[in-house]
C-alpha cells in the first residue's frame, strides 16, 4: 500500500503525454486558428499606438534567445528525423514561445509598414512579405517543423523579422533618417544572425547565410525603395489654384474631381506629412499628367512630427490654361522610396 500513491503520481505524466500525442496535431491546429483570429486582432488594435513600438525590441531579445536555444538543439529531447518522435515539453514550449513572439511582433508591425506603402508601388512587395511570414508563423505544426528541422530558415526568418522592427523602432528611438535607420537595422539584422548561423554546427547552412546577407545589403544599396520608408506617412494633401506662402494656406481649394478651373496656369498642393516623434528626410514630389511626368521637385529638408510637417509645390503649365485630365503627386524620400500619392482629376 506504501508504493499505491507512487505509482498513482507517476502515471498523471504518462496519462498526459498519451493524451498530448494522439491529440498534438488536433490541438496544434486549433491553436493555429485562434493565433491567425488574434493576429488579426493585434493589426487592428496596434493601429496608431506608436508607444508600444518599443515594446518589440523586448519580442526581438526574446525571440532571439529562443530561436538559438531551438537551433543549437539543446532542448531537443530525441531524434526529430524519426517518425515517432514527439518533442517533449521543453522543447514543445520554446518553440511556442518563438512562434508567438514572431506572431506578435510580425502582425504588430504589419499596419505601421502599411501607413507608409503605397498599394501600387513596388513596397507594398515588402507588406505582403511580411504578411505572408505572419500567416506561416500561425501554422504551428508547419512552423515548428520549418525551425526546428530548417537552420536555414529559422536564420533568414529571423534575419527579415529583425530588419523589419529594427526599421521602424530606430527613428523612434532617436532622430534619425529613414536610409540611416534601414543600413543600422541591416546591420543589427545580419550580426544578431551570426550566432543563429552557428547553431548545430550545420556548416552547409552557412553559405546559404552568407549569400542572404550580401542580398540584404545589396537590397539596400540598390533597391532600397522596396522597403517602405517608416514610420514617415502621407497624412493630407489639398490642391488649389493659388496659395498663401506666409501661412501655407491653400486658396481656392479643388478635387477630387472638379471642372478645370477657367483662366488657371499653376496648380498647387499642399502637403502634410506625419511621424509619431521628429524624423528627419529629405523628400522629393514627383507630378504627373495622364501617367506623363510633367516636374520633379528639388529635395526638400524636412523633419516629420506629429502635428504634421507641412510641404507644398506647385505646378505651372507652360502652354498656359491648366489642361484636363489625372494630375498625381507623388511623395518620395530622396532615396526613392514612395511613401504617399495623392490625385486630382480636372474635367
Amino acid at each position: 500500500m506504501s508504493g499505491t500513491p507512487a505509482l498513482e503520481a507517476d502515471s498523471e505524466p504518462s496519462r498526459f503525454r498519451a493524451f498530448w500525442v494522439r491529440h498534438r496535431t488536433l490541438l496544434w491546429t486549433l491553436h493555429s486558428v485562434w493565433a491567425l483570429t488574434t493576429g488579426v486582432v493585434v493589426v487592428v488594435l496596434a493601429r496608431g499606438r506608436y508607444g508600444f513600438v518599443p515594446w518589440v525590441v523586448l519580442f526581438l531579445a526574446l525571440t532571439w534567445i529562443t530561436t538559438l536555444l531551438i537551433s543549437k538543439g539543446v532542448l531537443r529531447a530525441g531524434d526529430r528525423s524519426s517518425p515517432d518522435y514527439v518533442p517533449g515539453a521543453r522543447e514543445e514550449t520554446a518553440s511556442y514561445v518563438t512562434r508567438t513572439m514572431y506572431q506578435e511582433t510580425l502582425f504588430f508591425l504589419l499596419p505601421f509598414y502599411a501607413y507608409s506603402t503605397v498599394l501600387d508601388s513596388i513596397n507594398v512587395v515588402f507588406v505582403l512579405v511580411l504578411g505572408a511570414l505572419a500567416v506561416l508563423s500561425c501554422l504551428d505544426l508547419v512552423f515548428d517543423r520549418l525551425l526546428n528541422e530548417r537552420p536555414t530558415f529559422a536564420l533568414l526568418f529571423f534575419a527579415v523579422v529583425a530588419f523589419a522592427a529594427m526599421n521602424l523602432v530606430l527613428p523612434l528611438l532617436w532622430p534619425m533618417e529613414p536610409r540611416l535607420a534601414t543600413w543600422i537595422a541591416t546591420a543589427v539584422a545580419i550580426v544578431s544572425a551570426i550566432p543563429l548561423s552557428l547553431g548545430q554546427g550545420d556548416r552547409k547552412s552557412r553559405p546559404y547565410a552568407m549569400a542572404a546577407a550580401v542580398a540584404m545589403i545589396a537590397i539596400v544599396a540598390f533597391l532600397p525603395s522596396v522597403v517602405p520608408p517608416v514610420p514617415l506617412r502621407l497624412d493630407d494633401a489639398t490642391f488649389s489654384t493659388d496659395f498663401d506662402r506666409s501661412t501655407l494656406t491653400p486658396i481656392d481649394e479643388i478635387g477630387p474631381t472638379a471642372p478645370t478651373p477657367s483662366g488657371a496656369e499653376v496648380l498647387f498642393v499642399r502637403l502634410e506629412i506625419f511621424a509619431p516623434s521628429s524624423v528627419p528626410a529629405s523628400v522629393t514630389t514627383l507630378w504627373t499628367l495622364d501617367g506623363r511626368v510633367v516636374r520633379t521637385s528639388r529635395e526638400i529638408t524636412i523633419t516629420a512630427h506629429e502635428a504634421g510637417f507641412r510641404v507644398w509645390d506647385a505646378w505651372r503649365n507652360p502652354d498656359g490654361q491648366l489642361p484636363a485630365g489625372r494630375y498625381t503627386v507623388t511623395v518620395r524620400t530622396d532615396d526613392g522610396r514612395v511613401f504617399g500619392r495623392t490625385a486630382l482629376r480636372l474635367e
